[in-house]
């Protein structure tokens, strides 16, 4: 429950499921198996995520132009997460590792370097003829892990939505919680066609999913009344904690 709390706390901060950071507690103190692990993350992402975007729109987080990049990525990600659902395990996991710990320094890089002064956040480079294209093809691409690794994806479409779609952090990030809800159903589908959906996975999603959803609501509270720069300096901190988590799991293998 404790941990539930925490990570949902910092996922209704920043706009994410939190699985990432549910990852090691669920495989290394509840010594879960890898197919539970993403069922439960799957399940309490989706509750979590759904709390948060209900209480996102309240606060107002949301524009017509999110809405809209938001269902361009949606038709996307419903691709992409059945098609990781299903390569989710014929893959191999320590390329599939080292790939998002790449894609999250990079991304790590980009944030530091705004937080010192740099360069500006929103970037909104993307032409407004292929904001639709790209914005499903990101989708696809996000589904992909979100489906492979049983995450919401914020992670990865946060930084996209910021950086190429010019939308500010707070928007973003309840953009992004609108995408991840159908992205994680049809995973969720998928995985239990493939009869992954185990009674382990559902006893843990049940634990751990009443603590992330009461996190979740805290820290959408929080995110109300705190600047930008200090949720982009949370998100950085997150990123690094998965990275570093990633690459310390890659070097023991």
């Amino acid at each position: 429950m404790g941990s539930g709390i925490f990570t949902g706390v910092l996922a209704g901060l920043v706009g994410l499921g939190g699985a990432e950071e549910r990852i090691p507690f669920i495989l290394y103190a509840l010594r879960a198996p890898l197919n539970d692990m993403i069922v439960a993350n799957l399940i309490i992402s989706f509750a979590t995520s759904a709390v948060n975007f209900t209480l996102r729109v309240q606060a107002g987080l949301v524009t017509l132009d999110a809405h809209t990049i938001g269902a361009a990525m949606i038709v996307g990600s419903l691709v992409g997460a059945y098609a990781g659902s299903v390569g989710s395990h014929r893959l191999s996991e320590r390329r599939l590792k080292a790939a998002i710990a790449l894609i999250l320094s990079l991304v790590v890089a980009r944030l530091i370097l705004d937080l010192l002064g740099g360069v500006s956040f929103s970037v909104g480079s993307i032409p407004p003829v292929l904001e639709l294209p790209a914005a499903a093809f990101f989708g696809l691409l996000v589904g992909v892990v979100s489906g492979a690794v049983g995450v919401a994806g914020g992670e990865y479409r946060i930084p996209v939505l910021v950086f190429l779609f010019g939308l500010g952090i707070k928007v973003a990030g309840t953009t992004s919680q609108l995408v991840s809800l159908p992205t994680i159903l049809v995973a969720l589908w998928k995985h239990g066609r493939m009869g992954f959906v185990t009674r382990g996975g559902l006893r843990i999603a049940a634990a751990m999913g009443a603590g992330s959803v009461v996190g979740a609501v805290i820290g959408t509270v929080i995110l109300v009344s705190t600047s930008g720069r200090i949720v982009e300096l949370v998100f950085a901190l997150l990123l690094l904690y998965t990275i570093v988590r990633l690459t310390w799991e890659l070097l023991k293998q």
